[in-house]
């Protein structure tokens, strides 16, 4: 990487590990418990608050809102299945572009973005945020380690590598990237630190990526 890009991922990192303790320390607290009191109107504490309504293979459950399926669908790429399809099929397609260790890049970030939000919400745990049941607040324990977003990362991911194999799509995949984040907040599959350290964890990782791909190209006149 160039020293700029060096200089930008130690930034991007500093900044994760700040929103990490933050939210340990409970900064966030009050701006999460915002968001759940008026950004959430399809959070049910106690039942399965994070990570949406949907699965491994569906976007959502047949019983879910309509206003609901319309975002889980437009977060479903962001999935584990999805993202991984996306990232494999792009591997196959730059490999006699860009050669295999660029080509593999996108695939290795997203292995990487992966671990590190496992390590998270292992590791970080918030003070508890509340709902509303019958009139009474009740803590919604799913947020207590939901920190960071799984699917705003490989959201990140999805798009810059989709950028990768069609440049042409780059402003629209962008436009949808930055709406996977206010979708996951509004169907009450994480909570607005959670979406921040996400992005965060995902432009950390296509950074180098992007490093990779800029020199394989220069290497084979590809601009």
């Amino acid at each position: 990487m160039s020293p700029r890009e060096s200089r930008l991922g130690l930034v991007l990192a500093a900044a994760l590990a700040l929103v990490a303790v933050g939210v340990v320390l409970g900064a966030f607290t009050r701006f999460d418990q915002f968001f759940i009191d008026h950004f959430m109107p399809w959070l049910v504490p106690g039942d399965k608050g994070s990570g949406g309504t949907g699965g491994l293979w569906k976007p959502f459950q047949l019983h879910t809102p309509n206003g609901q399926k319309i975002l889980d669908v437009l977060t479903y790429p962001c999935s584990v299945l999805i993202s991984g399809l996306i990232v494999v099929i792009a591997a196959i397609v730059l490999w006699p572009q860009l050669g295999p260790v660029a080509a593999l890049a996108p695939a290795g970030a997203w292995l990487v973005g992966n671990a590190i939000e496992v390590f998270l919400k292992s590791t970080v745990v918030r003070p508890p945020v509340y709902g509303w049941v019958e009139h009474q607040r009740v803590h919604v324990v799913t947020y207590d380690d939901s920190f960071a977003s799984g699917h705003m990362l490989r959201g990140i991911i999805v798009a810059y590598t989709v950028t990768l194999v069609w440049r042409g799509a780059s402003p629209v995949i962008w436009v949808w990237a930055a709406l996977v984040a206010p979708a996951l907040v509004i169907t009450s599959a994480h909570t607005p630190s959670d979406v921040i350290g996400g992005a965060l964890i995902g432009f950390l990782v296509i950074l180098p990526v992007h490093a990779i791909v800029k020199q394989a190209r220069g290497e084979r006149g590809l601009g």
